[in-house]
């Protein structure tokens, strides 16, 4: 029985599940998945031969459900949002997999970026989020979905959507479709590795109030002395979304 407050919605489409596994290198690779639903990605990255498989499930209910079966040692019974990546792969690279449960998505998220800013260890993840999400995190500026999230994640990956999910390849049915998007490691990171505190506040100054021009938050964050050196004063008239990732990553650098 599926319970509302892990955000269960198990996917039930098994051609999707072989769609959703294709987007990944799995064969002798250290592979992450994030809830087990009713083992649809599971026993496929399973057969797929990884050199380390780890999923990891809140809901013990579920591990009974398949407890003396051939994949039960590869799931641990583990709240993903205090789980340690790291040392289950012995500080080894590794790819996430996952139907992320849609209540902790966001969560998850920023959580591996902040791992991929400290250690560089995530080579690429194949993530189903919620449709609004997943446009949020491709959005490019100038659009009035971008924001924090599309920022923060490019500063370490590159993000391409994949597949398009109907609300109906779930059960059960979620309110929303969704959307599998991958992500790959950038080759470098786009903000040295003690910047990420100062890309979390910036972005946060300027969308927390995104439809006000950026003056006063601009005199908010730097003092005059850099505002007039590094000429701040043309986006004093332009809102947050106008402004490029790239020169939100250039700000970091500046403060």
């Amino acid at each position: 029985m599926y319970k509302k407050k892990f955000g269960q919605n198990f996917l039930v489409n098994e051609n999707l599940a072989n769609r959703i596994i294709e987007l990944e290198q799995i064969k002798n690779k250290n592979i992450l998945e994030i809830g087990i639903g009713n083992l649809a990605l599971t026993k496929k990255i399973i057969n797929n031969m990884p050199a380390k498989f780890f999923s990891l499930e809140i809901d013990k209910d579920l591990l009974l459900g398949i407890k003396g079966k051939s994949y039960f040692n590869f799931i641990k019974n583990i709240d993903a949002l205090k789980a340690d990546e790291r040392s289950l792969f012995n500080n080894e690279n590794f790819s996430i997999i996952s139907n992320l449960p849609f209540n902790i998505s966001s969560q998850l998220l920023i959580k591996w970026l902040k791992i991929q800013n400290n250690y560089r260890c995530i080579n690429s993840m194949t993530l189903m989020f919620q449709k609004e999400l997943a446009e949020r995190i491709v959005a490019k500026n100038n659009t009035r979905k971008y924001g924090r999230i599309s920022i923060l994640s490019s500063a370490f990956f590159n993000i391409e959507k994949k597949i398009d999910v109907k609300k109906e390849d779930f059960f059960p049915i979620p309110k929303v479709d969704a959307t599998v998007l991958k992500f790959t490691a950038l080759k470098e990171n786009k903000v040295k590795k003690n910047y990420f505190s100062k890309l979390e506040k910036i972005t946060s100054i300027f969308f927390n109030e995104r439809r006000k021009k950026n003056e006063k938050k601009i005199k908010k964050i730097f003092n005059n002395d850099l505002i007039q050196e590094y000429n701040l004063e043309k986006y004093f008239s332009l809102r947050a979304e106008n402004i490029s990732k790239e020169e939100y990553y250039k700000f970091c650098k500046i403060l």
